[in-house]
Protein backbone atom coordinates (compact mmCIF):
# COMPACT_ATOMS: atom_id res chain seq x y z
CA UNK A 1 0.00 0.00 0.00
CA UNK A 2 2.74 2.49 0.95
CA UNK A 3 4.54 1.82 -2.66
CA UNK A 4 0.77 2.18 -4.40
CA UNK A 5 0.74 6.22 -2.55
CA UNK A 6 4.52 6.70 -3.30
CA UNK A 7 3.98 6.07 -7.25
CA UNK A 8 0.41 8.22 -6.95
CA UNK A 9 2.57 11.40 -5.67
CA UNK A 10 5.30 11.01 -7.63
CA UNK A 11 2.97 10.61 -10.47
CA UNK A 12 1.14 13.71 -9.48
CA UNK A 13 4.16 15.38 -8.84
CA UNK A 14 5.41 14.70 -12.37
CA UNK A 15 2.19 15.71 -14.49
CA UNK A 16 2.38 19.00 -12.44
CA UNK A 17 5.52 19.54 -13.51
CA UNK A 18 4.70 18.32 -16.85
CA UNK A 19 1.45 20.71 -17.00
CA UNK A 20 3.54 24.14 -16.03
CA UNK A 21 6.47 23.21 -18.57
CA UNK A 22 3.93 23.47 -21.37
CA UNK A 23 1.88 26.51 -19.14
CA UNK A 24 2.85 30.14 -21.19
CA UNK A 25 2.34 33.31 -18.75
CA UNK A 26 1.46 36.67 -20.12
CA UNK A 27 1.85 40.40 -18.20
CA UNK A 28 -2.18 40.97 -17.36
CA UNK A 29 -3.20 44.20 -19.03
CA UNK A 30 -5.71 47.14 -18.46
CA UNK A 31 -8.16 48.37 -20.63
CA UNK A 32 -6.45 50.86 -21.64
CA UNK A 33 -3.09 49.04 -22.55
CA UNK A 34 -5.24 46.28 -24.12
CA UNK A 35 -6.83 49.26 -26.30
CA UNK A 36 -3.21 50.93 -26.98
CA UNK A 37 -1.89 48.18 -27.94
CA UNK A 38 -4.22 46.90 -30.59
CA UNK A 39 -4.21 48.27 -34.21
CA UNK A 40 -7.77 46.71 -34.64
CA UNK A 41 -10.74 46.33 -32.57
CA UNK A 42 -13.42 44.19 -34.33
CA UNK A 43 -16.46 42.10 -33.97
CA UNK A 44 -18.19 40.37 -35.93
CA UNK A 45 -18.40 36.35 -36.81
CA UNK A 46 -15.49 33.76 -37.57
CA UNK A 47 -16.71 32.23 -41.13
CA UNK A 48 -13.27 30.11 -42.18
CA UNK A 49 -10.34 28.61 -40.09
CA UNK A 50 -7.25 27.04 -42.23
CA UNK A 51 -3.74 26.13 -41.31
CA UNK A 52 -0.69 26.95 -42.87
CA UNK A 53 3.69 27.81 -42.76
CA UNK A 54 4.45 30.94 -42.16
CA UNK A 55 6.39 32.26 -45.33
CA UNK A 56 10.22 31.40 -43.73
CA UNK A 57 8.72 27.73 -43.60
CA UNK A 58 9.65 27.31 -39.56
CA UNK A 59 6.48 28.00 -38.35
CA UNK A 60 2.64 26.92 -38.24
CA UNK A 61 -0.20 29.25 -37.93
CA UNK A 62 -3.62 28.82 -37.79
CA UNK A 63 -5.60 31.92 -39.70
CA UNK A 64 -9.31 32.23 -38.87
CA UNK A 65 -11.75 34.83 -41.34
CA UNK A 66 -13.99 36.76 -39.18
CA UNK A 67 -16.99 38.53 -41.19
CA UNK A 68 -16.62 42.54 -39.66
CA UNK A 69 -19.94 43.38 -38.14
CA UNK A 70 -18.41 46.06 -36.56
CA UNK A 71 -15.27 48.31 -35.69
CA UNK A 72 -14.44 49.58 -32.74
CA UNK A 73 -10.73 50.69 -33.47
CA UNK A 74 -9.15 51.30 -37.01
CA UNK A 75 -9.86 50.38 -40.47
CA UNK A 76 -10.93 47.51 -41.25
CA UNK A 77 -12.04 45.32 -44.33
CA UNK A 78 -15.63 43.16 -44.47
CA UNK A 79 -13.50 40.41 -43.59
CA UNK A 80 -9.94 40.26 -41.73
CA UNK A 81 -7.69 37.05 -41.24
CA UNK A 82 -6.57 36.77 -37.54
CA UNK A 83 -3.85 34.33 -36.97
CA UNK A 84 -2.74 32.19 -34.03
CA UNK A 85 0.35 29.74 -33.81
CA UNK A 86 0.32 26.72 -34.08
CA UNK A 87 -1.92 23.95 -35.86
CA UNK A 88 -1.34 20.84 -38.23
CA UNK A 89 -0.69 21.45 -41.92
CA UNK A 90 0.27 18.28 -44.16
CA UNK A 91 0.04 15.96 -40.97
CA UNK A 92 2.97 18.04 -39.57
CA UNK A 93 1.66 19.34 -36.09
CA UNK A 94 3.01 22.21 -33.67
CA UNK A 95 1.31 23.60 -30.48
CA UNK A 96 1.77 26.55 -28.64
CA UNK A 97 0.26 26.36 -24.67
CA UNK A 98 -1.79 28.87 -24.25
CA UNK A 99 -2.64 29.67 -27.89
CA UNK A 100 -5.88 31.39 -28.63
CA UNK A 101 -8.88 29.35 -29.80
CA UNK A 102 -11.21 30.49 -32.76
CA UNK A 103 -14.10 27.96 -34.02
CA UNK A 104 -16.66 28.57 -36.98
CA UNK A 105 -19.53 30.16 -36.06
CA UNK A 106 -17.99 32.37 -32.92
CA UNK A 107 -19.67 35.50 -32.61
CA UNK A 108 -16.80 37.37 -31.05
CA UNK A 109 -15.12 41.18 -30.19
CA UNK A 110 -11.74 41.51 -30.40
CA UNK A 111 -8.96 43.40 -29.56
CA UNK A 112 -6.07 42.56 -32.71
CA UNK A 113 -2.24 43.55 -32.60
CA UNK A 114 0.09 43.53 -35.69
CA UNK A 115 3.02 40.62 -35.45
CA UNK A 116 6.40 41.44 -36.89
CA UNK A 117 5.59 38.85 -39.15
CA UNK A 118 2.81 40.79 -40.71
CA UNK A 119 -0.15 38.69 -39.18
CA UNK A 120 -2.60 39.80 -36.72
CA UNK A 121 -2.95 38.60 -33.36
CA UNK A 122 -5.35 38.37 -30.60
CA UNK A 123 -3.41 41.26 -28.10
CA UNK A 124 -2.53 39.82 -24.22
CA UNK A 125 -3.13 36.07 -25.23
CA UNK A 126 -6.79 35.50 -25.00
CA UNK A 127 -7.33 38.75 -22.61
CA UNK A 128 -8.31 40.32 -26.05
CA UNK A 129 -11.19 37.59 -27.12
CA UNK A 130 -14.54 37.99 -26.23
CA UNK A 131 -17.58 35.67 -27.08
CA UNK A 132 -20.75 38.08 -27.91
CA UNK A 133 -23.72 36.28 -26.74
CA UNK A 134 -27.24 37.68 -26.28
CA UNK A 135 -25.77 40.71 -27.61
CA UNK A 136 -23.35 41.66 -24.63
CA UNK A 137 -19.70 40.46 -23.96
CA UNK A 138 -17.81 37.83 -22.34
CA UNK A 139 -14.62 37.25 -21.86
CA UNK A 140 -13.32 33.65 -22.90
CA UNK A 141 -11.38 31.44 -20.51
CA UNK A 142 -8.55 30.27 -21.54
CA UNK A 143 -8.66 26.11 -22.98
CA UNK A 144 -5.59 25.47 -20.55
CA UNK A 145 -1.81 26.48 -20.94
CA UNK A 146 -1.69 29.93 -20.40
CA UNK A 147 -1.69 32.02 -17.00
CA UNK A 148 -1.79 35.88 -16.74
CA UNK A 149 0.21 37.10 -14.05
CA UNK A 150 0.58 40.65 -12.60
CA UNK A 151 4.37 41.80 -13.34
CA UNK A 152 3.64 45.12 -12.21
CA UNK A 153 0.82 46.83 -10.78
CA UNK A 154 -1.27 47.58 -13.67
CA UNK A 155 -2.57 51.29 -13.87
CA UNK A 156 -5.60 51.13 -15.49
CA UNK A 157 -9.20 49.75 -15.74
CA UNK A 158 -9.60 45.92 -14.62
CA UNK A 159 -10.89 43.74 -17.93
CA UNK A 160 -13.58 42.03 -16.01
CA UNK A 161 -15.16 45.57 -16.16
CA UNK A 162 -15.54 44.62 -19.88
CA UNK A 163 -18.05 41.81 -19.15
CA UNK A 164 -21.71 41.94 -19.77
CA UNK A 165 -20.83 45.19 -21.90
CA UNK A 166 -22.59 45.57 -25.10
CA UNK A 167 -21.04 46.28 -27.96
CA UNK A 168 -21.76 49.65 -28.22
CA UNK A 169 -21.04 50.29 -25.11
CA UNK A 170 -17.56 48.93 -25.85
CA UNK A 171 -17.47 51.06 -28.91
CA UNK A 172 -18.08 54.05 -26.86
CA UNK A 173 -15.48 53.12 -24.55
CA UNK A 174 -12.63 52.30 -27.19
CA UNK A 175 -13.10 55.52 -28.81
CA UNK A 176 -12.77 57.83 -25.83
CA UNK A 177 -9.42 55.93 -25.57
CA UNK A 178 -8.50 56.40 -28.89
CA UNK A 179 -9.20 60.01 -28.37
CA UNK A 180 -7.34 60.68 -25.26
CA UNK A 181 -4.25 58.79 -27.09
CA UNK A 182 -4.93 61.51 -30.12
CA UNK A 183 -4.71 64.33 -27.75
CA UNK A 184 -1.88 63.26 -25.57
CA UNK A 185 -3.32 61.97 -22.58
CA UNK A 186 -3.01 59.07 -20.26
CA UNK A 187 -5.39 58.07 -17.70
Amino acid sequence: MATFARTARVFACGMFMTAAAFATSVPRMSFEELTDHSELVVSGEITRTWSDWDSAHKFIWTHHELKVSGTQKGTAAATVVLSEPGGIVAGMGMSIAGSVVYQNGDQVAVFLERMPNGFLRTTGWGQGKYRVDGGRLKADVPIGGIEVVDVKTAAGTSLRSLDGMTLNELSVRVAARVRMQLQGGTR
